[in-house]
């Protein structure tokens, strides 16, 4: 920082700044995306219905069951309907997902690559589904 100080009727000292360093468009970080690719997201509903499929399969005939699917049903239409409501009221995406294997994301322990994210956002429900079967198979 550079003070200098004007004989001249100035009213005070004047701070002259250091230039601002110029950014191009090139240099800007990419976007943030918080929103799955539309198949992920596709497969994760497939594979929660397939767990309320199994379960009700599994316990048709107990009961009082039906309350607990409802509290089921009542949480993944919140679970998968509210990231819809809020990608409609966020307007459309003008741009479009990298072409297959260009997709990845970026986490705390560093970039995964479009496979490495399907296996980490998929273990959980698949493990669940795996689970259900083990159930339905031992009831």
């Amino acid at each position: 920082m550079k003070l200098e100080l004007s004989e001249n009727g100035g009213a005070g000292p004047t701070v002259a700044s250091p230039p601002m360093p110029v950014v191009s468009v090139a240099d800007a970080p990419p976007p943030l995306r918080f929103d799955l690719p539309a198949r992920l997201f596709l497969q994760l509903v497939v594979v929660a219905i397939g767990y309320l499929a199994v379960m009700g399969f599994a316990f048709r005939g107990g009961a009082g069951i039906g309350l607990f699917f409802t509290i089921f049903a009542v949480v993944l239409v919140a679970y998968y309907g509210l990231p819809l409501l809020l990608a409609r009221a966020g307007g459309r995406d003008t741009d479009a997902y990298p072409q297959r294997g260009a997709w990845g994301i970026d986490t705390a322990s560093g970039y995964l690559t479009g496979r490495a994210a399907w296996a980490q956002v998929m273990t959980v429900p698949l493990l669940m589904l795996g689970w259900a079967v083990l159930v339905a198979i031992i009831a």
